[in-house]
C-alpha cells in the first residue's frame, strides 16, 4: 500500500453508483497537491490518484499517466486496473483546468491553457513530488493531449522517465490539416479571441454527443459509462476548445515534431486506424524521426483504452511486448 501521504484527501467520483473494478478500491488513494505559484502562473491545485500493484511481489515500477482534453481520473479506472494487474503502480492526475483540479478561468467550462509547457511542468512537478514514494523505473504514458504533454515534458527536460508510451498522441489534428487554418487560429488567438470557444463544435456545455455521432469509440457500453460522468456530475464538465487552447496545442505539436530526434529514450507510439481526431500518419512520422516503435490498431477510433475488447486487448498486448523487450 502507499504510505499515508501528507496531502489533503480528494474524492472519487462515482455517478449512478458506478463501481470500481474488483479489488482496485483498497489500492487507491486520491489527494489534492498544491503547486506553488511560479513561472507557470498562480498556485495550482491538482487532484492526483495513486494506485498500487495488484500482483504479489515487488512492483515493476510506476507509470505516470497523463489524460487527454476534458478528461479526468475516473475515466481511466479500468485502464488503471489493467496496468496495476501487470505489476505496476500508477499515478494519474486531472490536468489543470479539468476534472477536479483547479480551473484556469472564471468560466469553469472554458477549455484553455496559456502554453502546453504549463501542462508539462505540472506533470514534472507531480513526478518530482511523488518520486520518493514510488518504485522505479518510471514510465510516462499519455493519451491524445496527454501524449502531447508527456512528449513535451520529456523533450523540454521537465520529465526524465525510462520510457514513454503514447496512445493516439496529438501530433497532427485531422480538422486542422493545413497551414492556412493553423495560421488563422494563431492569429485570431493573438488578436484577442484566445479565451473564446472555437465555433462549429458539436459538443456544447461540456455534455457528450450521442453515441452515433461520437468519434471516440465503437464500444457502446464504455462510451455510455464515460458519458455518464459528464451527464451526472456537472463539476467534471469541460466545454469545447478555445482558440487559445488550439493555438497552444499547435505550438506544442510543432515543438515536439521539430525535436523528435532528441527524444533519447525508448518509446512506443500507438495509433488508432480509424481515428477522426488525430492523423495516424503524424504519429508514424514522429515515431520514425524519434526512433520509437510504432503500431496501428486497425479500425479503432480515437480512444484505444475505451475501444471494444478485441481492439483494446490488441493495444494492451502491444504495450506488454514493448515493456518486455525493454526489460521494464
Amino acid at each position: 500500500m502507499f504510505p499515508m501521504l501528507d496531502f489533503d484527501r480528494a474524492d472519487l467520483v462515482q455517478p449512478g453508483g458506478h463501481s470500481v473494478p474488483d479489488g482496485l478500491g483498497p489500492r487507491l488513494s486520491l489527494y489534492f497537491l498544491d503547486r506553488p505559484a511560479g513561472d507557470h502562473g498562480p498556485a495550482q491545485r491538482l487532484r492526483v490518484m495513486l494506485a498500487t500493484n495488484g500482483t504479489d511481489g515487488e512492483p515493476r515500477g510506476t507509470i505516470f499517466f497523463s489524460p487527454g482534453r476534458t478528461e479526468f481520473i475516473e475515466k481511466y479506472l479500468e485502464t488503471v486496473d489493467s496496468l496495476t494487474q501487470r505489476g505496476f503502480w500508477v499515478v494519474i492526475m486531472d490536468p489543470r483546468g479539468q476534472g477536479l483540479s483547479g480551473r484556469i478561468l472564471e468560466d469553469r467550462l472554458r477549455s484553455y491553457v496559456e502554453t502546453f509547457q504549463d501542462y508539462a511542468d505540472d506533470l514534472g512537478w507531480i513526478c518530482d513530488t511523488l518520486a520518493p514514494h514510488c518504485p522505479k523505473p518510471f514510465i510516462a504514458m499519455g493519451h491524445s493531449m496527454g501524449g502531447t504533454i508527456v512528449l513535451h515534458a520529456v523533450l523540454s527536460a521537465t520529465l526524465s522517465p525510462s520510457a514513454v508510451i503514447c496512445s493516439a498522441p496529438m501530433l497532427g489534428l485531422v480538422d486542422v490539416d493545413n497551414g492556412l487554418m493553423r495560421s488563422g487560429i494563431r492569429a485570431l488567438s493573438a488578436l484577442g479571441l484566445s479565451k473564446s470557444n472555437l465555433p462549429f463544435q458539436k459538443q456544447r456545455g461540456g455534455l457528450p454527443v450521442a453515441f452515433a455521432d461520437n468519434k471516440l469509440t465503437s464500444d457502446r457500453d464504455r462510451y455510455r459509462r464515460w458519458a455518464s460522468f459528464f451527464q451526472d456530475t456537472p463539476r467534471l464538465r469541460v466545454g469545447e476548445p478555445t482558440f487559445g487552447w488550439i493555438a497552444a496545442a499547435l505550438n506544442s505539436m510543432a515543438f515536439i515534431n521539430r525535436n523528435a530526434p532528441q527524444l533519447g529514450i525508448p518509446g512506443l507510439m500507438v495509433a488508432a486506424g480509424g481515428d477522426q481526431i488525430v492523423d495516424p500518419a503524424s504519429i508514424e512520422q514522429f515515431a520514425m524521426k524519434s526512433g520509437c516503435d510504432f503500431h496501428v490498431v486497425p479500425g479503432a477510433k480515437h480512444e484505444l483504452f475505451l475501444e471494444r475488447d478485441v481492439m483494446r486487448n490488441e493495444f494492451l498486448g502491444v504495450i506488454d511486448r514493448f515493456l518486455e523487450e525493454q526489460a521494464l
